[in-house]
């Protein structure tokens, strides 16, 4: 059983002798399963079962000659490649066959005389290769979710896949030879025309984006080389209405974020000075009510932390769309600036850079930096490195990870009487709005080791 690699090929010719000599050669010397018919009419029945990758047929046969069997064969097997061996060296029989479609065509006498099978058999291979290859293309056309179509630069179609067809409403059939400005809403094809104009001058393709009704579509222009005489493009059109509209979603959380930190801002933070201002002017003589006022300066301090954590989780909130080259030791050496930490200790082990927004990777930092103060007491000793290859950690050398591990990352959640419950929040989503994760495990000194992964790193 041949191999799906094997080219079958189908030799005709109405010699006998040399139908078989040029099926046995190709078969035993070049690896190609070739089949002898002997005359036009045994070839057509040997084509009826199938099975074949080309034909290869002399011209000049009493039956009917190679180009007339080439027409009786294309009318079932349209794009079978048919190589045709003639006698004739002339013009005329050249311009014949390849008006009529051969994919090739060779000297009978050069083949028998000169022993030329290689050639014949390199020719087979070559057709054989570019009509696979085709009909590979093809397949992927046709079946394609996105819209493509072959266009002339005056807008002409020359072909549409099923995608495209459905999106104009209309059989592939029909749309042929029509204008693009006829079959959609003429401003757009005017745009997608021009643009594919643009393409066949600069023989550069490009990109572009469109609507047309409520669909959002994201085009690429190609050009193309065609044997017309008008040059021609095509057009691949992808729905990106899902994407846009989910762009869209975003932009409006985010708009209904930077409104909620505004208010927190402004409407929150104002009466908590004012608050703290009048605790200021307060003036506590007895020691009972110097306690109740430290309770109340305490709580405020506590209230202005919560704020700037909430005001920081909502801005933290979108995604990164424009990162920067930074490198891990400065960021965590900018972050560590920013806490209090006067018992504790810090370590970078690597000078990588990571493609990142550097003032919220140093939030991220900052934050687990202070959570492996705020959970241990007295000093700790915290170290930032690379993980595997794509990744980096915080580690510490404190009490180790609590049973309730799984829970730290949830808003609001704290184990520590002065935290807020947002810190890790912030983390994790400073990270996700990297395209990050973020996981915590033991460190090898018996503390808290939290694993950021998916990070673009260069040593």
């Amino acid at each position: 059983m041949s191999s799906i690699n094997t080219i079958r090929t189908l030799v005709v010719d109405d010699s006998d002798f040399f139908a078989e000599m040029t099926a046995d050669t190709l078969t035993q010397e070049h690896d190609i399963d070739a089949v002898a018919a002997t005359g036009a009419s045994e070839a057509l029945e040997r084509l009826e079962s199938g099975g074949f990758d080309c034909v290869v047929s002399d011209y000049e046969m009493p039956e009917m000659d190679g180009l007339e069997l080439l027409d009786e064969i294309r009318r079932d097997n349209p794009s079978i490649p048919f190589i045709l061996l003639t006698g004739r060296g002339d013009e005329e029989t050249a311009s014949a066959a390849i008006a009529a479609g051969v994919a090739d065509y060779l000297l009978k006498l050069e083949v028998v005389e000169d022993k030329q099978y290689g050639r014949l058999a390199n020719r087979i291979e070559n057709v054989v290769s570019q009509d696979r290859t085709r009909k590979k293309f093809e397949s992927l056309v046709a079946d394609s979710p996105d819209g493509i179509a072959h266009l002339t630069i005056d807008g002409q179609i020359l072909s549409v896949n099923p995608s495209m067809a459905d999106r104009l409403g209309a059989d592939t059939s029909i749309l042929a030879d029509r204008n693009l400005r006829d079959v959609m809403d003429p401003e757009v094809a005017d745009q997608r025309i021009e643009a594919g104009r643009q393409v066949v001058e600069t023989g550069e393709a490009t990109r572009s984006e469109d609507a047309v009704g409520d669909r959002h579509y994201q085009n690429q222009y190609i050009p193309v080389d065609s044997y017309r005489e008008s040059d021609t493009f095509q057009l691949v059109s992808r729905d990106i209405t899902d994407r846009v509209e989910r762009q869209r979603k975003l932009e409006r959380q985010n708009e209904r974020l930077e409104e909620f930190a505004s208010v927190v801002s402004h409407d929150l933070r104002n009466p908590l000075n004012v608050a703290q201002g009048a605790v200021d002017l307060l003036d506590v003589p007895d020691e009972e009510n110097a306690d109740l006022v430290d309770k109340i300066d305490r709580s405020l301090d506590r209230m202005g932390c919560i704020i700037e954590d909430v005001l920081t989780l909502a801005r933290q909130g979108r995604t990164v769309d424009d990162p920067q080259e930074a490198e891990l030791e400065t960021l965590a050496s900018t972050a560590w600036n920013w806490i209090e930490a006067e018992q504790s200790s810090l370590a970078v082990t690597s000078s990588a850079e990571l493609e990142a927004d550097r003032g919220r990777v140093q939030d991220l930092l900052a934050n687990l930096f202070r959570n492996a103060i705020e959970h241990n007491d007295g000093e700790v000793e915290i170290e930032v490195g690379l993980f595997g290859d794509a990744g980096f950690y915080v580690a510490d050398d404190g009490s180790g990870v609590s049973d309730d591990a799984d829970e730290v990352f949830e808003m609001g959640y704290t184990s520590s009487e002065d935290g807020t419950g947002f810190g890790l929040a912030i983390v994790e989503q400073v990270a996700e709005a990297h395209g990050w994760s973020v996981d915590l495990t033991d460190s090898e000194d018996g503390g808290a080791r939290f694993e950021v992964t998916g990070v673009e790193l260069r040593n």
